[in-house]
């Protein structure tokens, strides 16, 4: 009988659980991000392990000093008490220097490698399919660059030194136990051997525990990037009781999580002192007998005795420190999970990604190349719709049926049809924004290169020869040049000349810092009309041979419809246009109407047939 996983399923939010030992391309992507500082950091390493030896290493000078005063040979003959505190302060000077240099140094480079992998995750994530981010919560992914990433930063700079520094110190003091008595090595490898199996043991536990809490952290953080979202719908509905009590459901169930993993991780540190203690107990009744035989000074016996305990603290802390590393690790993996999907078909890194991950990459001659390509050197451009059939998810019903026309180049063509007809999924699927099943979609005959292996022009491209104005005006953080000026290659004067077309020249400046002024996230310090017609200016200076406006006209004051009419009219005139349209009397100027309904085509002609047609159906 299969046992049945007792966590409750809607707080995964579907995020995959790992089980089991790590991957090891996680392994191999650290690698790929300290390989640039690898020779510094073999150097720091060095001169961490000298200082610790030479910190630790005055223990067996005292050792030889006690001896010396005891009458006993040593390896120092001739030494007076003063060439014994010279020698030391001596080491302890350099040692501290050494050690300083090493944690700094160290500390820093890490935390740049650990920048680099979040860098290049970014990039990657940035270049998923368009379905990863239909199907994965909001928060799932502000996890990964959050908390996850968080967690790996954290440990993987000063921590990491200090676990470091931990092996350092069971290396030095095996040596040092070595030089003072090498029966003591006897207790040192005990204690290892002991504390390795209470690790082992615990392993699982605390792995899977540490997987479990970092998945546990999304899912409220989802509902609460939603609940921000929707603040004022919910308040409007009088919902706020029941999504305060999801988020305290799901809260309450992160901070158990949380407690759940601290309470095993006492019970280890709690196993690891008990060890210490038991080793403190026999390594001081063996010493007795040990000086009783005459099998060791009483300086040695001091300085081993020392080691022992200072060996039993370290070696609990050096698996203690390993659990925790662990937890660090976990947040690598579950970056690089990120960092190894499949791109977008047909996508490719660009020339600077540093982590060779068998992704598609664009070389640079090539990306040069590119950057100053068009489709074509028209003004405008055809398009053609091949028997296309299109859906957002194999387990999902077909949004458009065979599609079969072709939109002549200069042409406009209008598009109507009721909610849920398929307008909006045309231009997913002509963006390819999504895998077509079945059927192509060409711009002046070409198709995007969608594989490696396939033919046809480069996707990014086949995108830059259309411009796109949505109902939902997009604007990015930033300043208003960066949002207008995609490329970066326009003067002043031609930014201003598309503003002074769309009216809103004298406006820009006036603002403080006029082209410089600054974007909040998503335009909210403007008005929806502000943001509509500073959409309409970046068109104008993308100079695409294809205009695409979805519901562009439908939210935005009598006066900036006006403006968006005209463009249509007048600023686009000798550009194809795709124009879906709310309020049908802005389709009057078509060429031709195409009427969708439930995915399929049922009439494709002039306006002035098609779109009274159309008028009749919804009138009834």
């Amino acid at each position: 009988m299969s046992k049945v996983d007792p966590r409750p399923k809607y707080l995964s939010d579907g995020d995959v659980r790992k089980e089991g030992a790590f991957n090891k391309s996680l392994f191999l992507t650290l690698r790929l991000a300290y390989q640039p500082f690898l020779i510094r950091i073999f150097i720091y390493l060095f001169v961490g392990f000298l200082g610790r030896g030479l910190l630790l290493g005055n223990t067996n000078i005292i050792g030889f000093w006690v001896d010396s005063l005891s009458g006993q040979d040593t390896p120092f003959p001739g030494f007076t008490s003063q060439d014994f505190v010279m020698v030391l302060l001596f080491m302890a000077i350099l040692g501290f220097l050494c050690t300083f240099t090493f944690r700094v140094a160290f500390s820093r480079l890490s935390a740049k490698a650990i920048s680099r992998l979040y860098d290049e995750v970014t990039l990657r994530t940035s270049r998923l399919p368009m379905a990863f981010f239909d199907q994965t919560p909001a928060g799932r992914i502000i996890t990964r660059f959050s908390s996850d990433y968080g967690n790996v930063f954290r440990l993987f700079g000063g921590p990491l030194a200090e676990f470091i520094s931990i092996i350092f110190d069971l290396t030095m003091m095996v040596i040092l136990i070595t030089v003072a008595n090498p029966y003591y090595l006897i207790f040192v490898a005990f204690t290892g051997i002991l504390n390795f199996i209470v690790y082992k043991l615990n392993q699982k536990k605390l792995r899977s525990s540490r997987r479990e809490l970092s998945a546990s952290r999304s899912p409220s953080i989802a509902h609460f990037a939603e609940t921000t979202q929707g603040a004022s719908t919910i308040r409007s509905f009088r919902r706020e009781k029941i999504f305060g009590a999801r988020f305290e459901r799901l809260d309450r169930y992160f901070l158990s999580q949380k407690l759940s993993t601290t309470k095993h991780l006492m019970s280890f540190s709690l196993q690891m002192s008990s060890l210490t203690s038991l080793l403190l107990l026999v390594t001081g009744v063996s010493s007795y007998f040990m000086i009783e035989k005459g099998w060791a000074t009483i300086g040695s016996v001091g300085v081993a005795f020392t080691f022992i305990v200072l060996s039993g603290n370290t070696v609990g802390m050096f698996f203690e420190w390993l659990t925790q590393f662990e937890e660090a690790i976990i947040g690598v993996e579950r970056l690089d999970q990120y960092m190894r999907m499949d791109l977008e078909p047909g996508a490719h890194l660009p020339s600077f990604a540093q982590f060779p991950t068998g992704h598609p990459q664009y070389a640079p001659s090539l990306e040069q190349y590119l950057r100053h390509r068009r489709l074509t050197e028209e003004k405008s451009a055809s398009v053609q719709f091949r028997d296309v059939w299109f859906r957002y998810r194999k387990d999902l019903p077909w949004v458009l049926k065979g599609l079969n026309f072709e939109v002549q180049a200069g042409e406009r063509l209008g598009i109507v049809g009721r909610t849920g007809s398929g307008k909006s999924s045309l231009i997913q699927a002509l963006f390819y924004l999504y895998d077509i099943d079945k059927g192509q979609i060409a711009i002046n005959n070409h198709l995007p290169k969608l594989d490696e292996k396939g033919a046809g022009m480069d996707l990014n491209l086949y995108r830059q020869s259309m411009a796109f104005i949505s109902q939902e005006p997009i604007l990015f953080q930033g300043s208003l040049r960066f949002n207008l000026d995609i490329k970066e290659n326009f003067s002043d004067a031609h930014i201003f000349a598309a503003l002074e077309r769309v009216g809103l020249k004298a406006w820009v400046q006036e603002q403080p810092g006029g082209l410089d002024m600054r974007i909040e996230e998503r335009g909210k310090n403007l008005s929806l009309g502000e943001r509509q017609l500073l959409c309409m200016a970046r068109c104008l200076l993308q100079e695409a041979p294809i205009i695409i406006m979805d519901e562009a006209t439908s939210s935005v004051d009598p006066q900036s419809e006006e403006i968006m009419v005209k463009a249509t009219g007048e600023f686009f005139a000798d550009r194809t246009q795709i124009i879906i349209a709310h309020r049908l009397s802005t389709l009057a100027s078509c060429d031709r109407i195409l009427w969708l309904q439930n995915g399929e085509i049922i009439a494709l002609g002039p306006t002035s047939e098609v779109l009274p047609q159309f008028k009749t159906t919804e009138l009834v």
